[in-house]
């Protein structure tokens, strides 16, 4: 995975008017955490971030006071309603360091059955939960499943991972499953907790509760847009 620059300026004040009027002024408020360090809040420009996105890359290298540190984009909160960025939570790693990330699945093909009218095809997992040092993190798993018959399937086992990368957690899970037309095919409790946890993690960096996790909850009790500073 590419790694890109990103320029981040300390942020003294913090709060929701505050994170108002850094938003205003093309900047997003942040936070930097892990490594056994304090917590850092920040703001990046969004233009960067938005550069960043584009190249589907989530490691960064931040430069805040002429100090670089390799980060990994955590969590990111969007506006409920216009999907613009709110809130960015980076993580301290490093290129020794295995990271337990997700990754979008690309189906390549489609089912013979499939294209007959027989048999319906569902993807239940997509996107695929991998562990691997953050040089390896690939931008996207391909899976063909173009000879794939009414009641087969892809475990994440099952999947071509490259080298150095693993899946982290149950690999006897299905991601993929193929089934008669019109038969309901209803998922497991553990599909369906692997499908919806999406936010990817930093495996050794755990947010410090204080003032800048304090502030989250009251922005989202507070309701409206739902804000985080």
């Amino acid at each position: 995975m590419e790694i890109l620059a990103l320029d981040a300026a300390p942020r003294p004040k913090v709060g929701t008017r505050q994170a108002e009027k850094d938003r205003k002024k093309g900047l997003i408020p942040a936070v930097v955490y892990g490594h056994k360090e304090a917590s850092t809040s920040v703001t990046v420009p969004l233009e960067g971030m938005r550069k960043i996105l584009k190249a589907g890359t989530r490691l960064v290298k931040l430069t805040l006071g002429g100090r670089q540190e390799l980060t990994y984009i955590i969590g990111i909160d969007h506006h409920p309603i216009t999907d613009a960025i709110l809130h960015i939570d980076f993580g301290r790693t490093s290129m020794t360091e295995k990271l337990s990330v997700k990754v979008a699945l690309k189906v390549k093909g489609v089912p013979k059955v499939v294209v007959a009218g027989e048999g319906q095809m569902d993807v239940l997992i997509s996107e695929i939960p991998i562990r691997c040092l953050p040089d390896r993190i690939p931008k996207e798993i391909v899976t063909d499943v173009s000879a794939l018959e009414i009641g087969t399937g892809v475990r994440l086992k099952d999947l071509h991972l490259p080298e150095g990368v693993e899946i982290d957690g149950n690999a006897e899970l299905l991601s993929i499953t193929v089934h008669k037309a019109h038969e309901e095919l209803v998922a497991t409790p553990e599909q369906l907790a692997a499908a919806a946890a999406t936010e990817p993690e930093v495996l050794t960096a755990k947010k410090e509760e204080g003032a800048e996790g304090a502030e989250a909850a009251a922005d989202k009790k507070g309701g409206g847009e739902k804000k985080k500073e």
